[in-house]
């Protein structure tokens, strides 16, 4: 499929991309119900605070520590709300979700949950911000990022599922759907740019799904 493709990031030269400022009232969940999913592949162990997406006054999904793993928090602490106590494998895909529906937040890998809580925290941002895919705020990826999807109003999983064997789509509520493009700019929904001269993720080939 055309859009089975990936970005690849590079921790050494800080690469990462970021989306449109007039894109953030589309991916600010707000207090309400939301989906962010992706495909990631870590080309290398994650040290902490590690991390492939964030929303600036937002939230951001970050490794912590060894002991918390990959978790989601609000941008600017370090206190995950929900985690799973490990990170993604190096070299393998893996399908990562964190979905809200109502107050109850949850985390699931390859579409098994493993952690929740209740939670009603305002992921705003109150202003216009860029979101960042490839940097968390403190810490860089390293490696692919496949499809990945920010979904507002509607937490897409309730519960554990068998995820996607195709590229995803441009469902209701998508504020953004990118890294499925032959160009590393491109995307279903939502601007992408690169953010600085000299930072260069690359667009791929590689994808999570077999033909």
């Amino acid at each position: 499929a055309a859009t089975a493709r990936s970005v690849d990031f590079d921790e050494s030269t800080g690469d990462y991309l970021q989306t449109a400022t007039s894109d953030s009232p589309n991916i600010s969940p707000g207090t309400g119900d939301f989906c962010i999913e992706a495909w990631v592949n870590p080309g290398e162990d994650w040290t902490d605070n590690d991390g492939f997406f964030s929303h600036a006054g937002g939230l951001k999904i970050f490794k912590n520590s060894d002991s918390d793993g990959l978790g989601l928090a609000k941008e600017g602490v370090n206190t995950p709300l929900v985690k799973a106590g490990y990170e993604p494998e190096q070299g393998q895909w893996t399908h990562v979700a964190f979905t809200r529906s109502g107050t109850s937040l949850k985390m699931f890998l390859n579409g098994t949950e493993v952690d929740s809580a209740t939670d009603s925290t305002d992921f705003g941002p109150s202003t216009n911000q860029l979101a960042y895919i490839g940097w968390a705020g403190a810490g860089y990826f390293h490696g692919k990022v496949s499809n990945l999807r920010v979904v507002k109003g509607s937490a897409v999983y309730t519960s554990s599922f068998k995820p996607p064997t195709e590229p995803l789509t441009n469902i209701s509520g998508t504020g953004l759907l990118c890294c499925n493009n032959s160009s590393v700019t491109g995307a279903t929904v939502g601007t992408l740019s690169v953010a600085n001269a000299g930072v260069t993720p690359t667009a791929s080939t590689d994808s999570p799904f077999d033909d």
